[in-house]
């Protein structure tokens, strides 16, 4: 009997369905579609009821209109919380920190049943919702997807901004700026005004150049300080393009080394003359003016060193070199435009030679007769290799002037014989002898040099085959052949490294 009533039943309900149901009546009648979204409050009870919402049944203390009222609301309220989970303003029932909710036997329909929380609310417009939820506090669970956003940094909210409080990162991240800011600010005093300028001298003198330049543009103290004369003694500037009238501003710095190798010069042209205390100075192979060059040794009449390789020379600069008297080592390697007048005016001013390096210069014969006859009397390290014209009778004059030769380079003056080879025989004191690619000496008479008992290095590159050459290191067993490619006589750096000129450090 049962079995047969709740079939009727379900046949009714199912013709029921089937004329009332909103999906199927639009189908039949063709009818515009209604609106299905959660935010309309004129949805529809049909539609609710085919979706699976449930209309909460009627409160003993509420009217049925309120009830309908009530469920609208905290519908909308639900599915705002869904869909947005920053809006929660009941505590989460996954945190461990929230309270418990007591469980009660659910409601067999699918809506929520009278003994849901959330009945118990009164209902709220959706603007007032929206308004509370932002504010009030809230805990987040380490297994929502808000807590994987902010990471643990727990709970915020967003009245406070800190920690306990809801925030969004940006605001963490400009919250820890300031944090930064306010924590790297100086309080107090400046403590440098309280040392006295020899203690920040004495920390100026461990930086290097570029950071004490900046050092300069801090106040106007520190500029008096960086200018100090001790701190700029050596400066290297080699491969380094200088501009207009920026050599005058180093030399202001009152440096006494001073690298300017392969360097690009400005040109320079200062009204008054002004002696500088540079004693060291590579100029080899850079790019200056001739009158520049002037200018510059003009300035600097305490020269000690001095290289002047592969540059443009003139009479004027041979003149201003020859009053350096304290002049000790030259270096003219390839220099162009080393006259004879030029060549004796240097040579009478700088008596106090010791090393000279005037190779390849091309020297015609006026000028290779005034260099053996001129040269002082101390010198002991000379180089006068490429000197093509050389004859025997030079090299005899040459080591009667100069009995105390050290070092002597005489490679490719190919005019030298057998007579040359014998003049230098009474060198008593020659260490080191250069005679490559000198093709007029036979083989036979370079054993002679056996007798001089201070020779030490002999370089005979190209001319011996190397039978000869084993033959020859046989005769003289003392003496080392062929150790030295290339002449170091006067030159400023040798080898790979270029952070020292003639042996004295350029960079601090």
């Amino acid at each position: 009997m049962n079995a047969s009533v709740d079939t009727e039943d379900c046949q009714a309900l199912s013709a029921i369905d089937e004329v009332e149901s909103p999906r199927k009546r639009m189908r039949l009648d063709s009818s515009a579609r209604k609106s299905w979204s959660m935010m309309d409050r004129k949805t529809d009870t049909e539609v609710l009821q085919e979706m699976g919402v449930s209309v909460l049944e009627q409160d003993d203390s509420e009217t049925p209109c309120d009830a309908v009222t009530a469920t609208k609301s905290l519908k909308r309220k639900h599915d705002i919380e869904n869909v947005n989970p920053n809006i929660n303003s009941v505590t989460s029932p996954r945190c461990r920190y929230s309270p418990k909710i007591p469980k009660t036997r659910c409601s067999p329909s699918p809506g929520p049943s009278k003994t849901s929380p959330r009945s118990s609310e009164k209902a709220k417009p959706l603007q007032d919702v929206l308004e509370t939820s932002f504010t009030q506090e809230y805990h987040i669970d380490e297994d929502t997807p808000l807590a994987q956003i902010y990471g643990g940094y727990g709970a915020y909210t967003a009245s406070s901004g800190t920690k306990g409080s809801a925030s969004t990162r940006l605001g963490l991240e400009e919250q820890e700026i300031l944090a930064r800011k306010e924590k790297f600010e100086p309080n107090g005093a400046d403590t440098f005004t309280l040392l006295s300028d020899e203690m920040i001298l004495s920390v100026f003198k461990w930086l290097p150049k570029r950071t004490l330049a900046h050092c300069m543009t801090v106040c106007k103290r520190w500029y008096r300080v960086a200018c100090d004369e001790t701190l700029w003694q050596r400066l290297d500037l080699g491969n380094k393009t200088l501009a207009k009238d920026a050599l005058g501003r180093i030399l202001c710095r009152k440096p006494i080394i001073l690298r300017l190798a392969s360097s690009e010069i400005g040109d320079w042209h200062p009204t008054t003359v002004t002696a500088t205390r540079i004693q060291y100075l590579d100029l080899s192979m850079s790019s200056i003016s001739r009158q520049t060059l002037a200018k510059l040794l003009e300035n600097c009449p305490a020269l000690r060193k001095l290289s002047l390789e592969s540059l443009q020379l003139d009479d004027e600069i041979m003149a201003l070199i020859g009053r350096c008297s304290s002049l000790e080592t030259l270096n003219l390697t390839m220099a162009q435009g080393i006259t004879p007048e030029g060549l004796k005016s240097l040579l009478h001013g700088c008596t106090g030679l010791q090393s000279l390096n005037i190779s390849w210069c091309n020297l015609n014969e006026e000028a290779l007769n005034i260099l053996v006859n001129c040269l002082p009397t101390k010198l002991q390290r000379l180089n006068l290799s490429g000197a093509r014209i050389m004859s025997d009778d030079c090299c005899a004059q040459l080591a009667a002037r100069c009995g105390r030769l050290v070092e002597l380079d005489l490679s490719d003056c190919a005019q030298l014989g057998r007579a040359a080879l014998r003049a230098l025989l009474p060198l008593a004191r020659l260490e080191h002898l250069a005679l490559s690619r000198c093709y007029l000496l036979p083989p036979h008479a370079l054993t002679k040099l056996s007798g001089m008992t201070a020779l030490q290095y002999l370089e005979v590159w190209g001319m011996l085959p190397a039978a000869s050459l084993s033959a020859l290191r046989a005769a003289l067993p003392a003496i080392q052949i062929n150790q030295f490619m290339f002449s170091a006589i006067a030159r400023p750096t040798v080898g790979a490294r270029r952070t020292s000129i003639w042996g004295l450090r350029t960079r601090d």
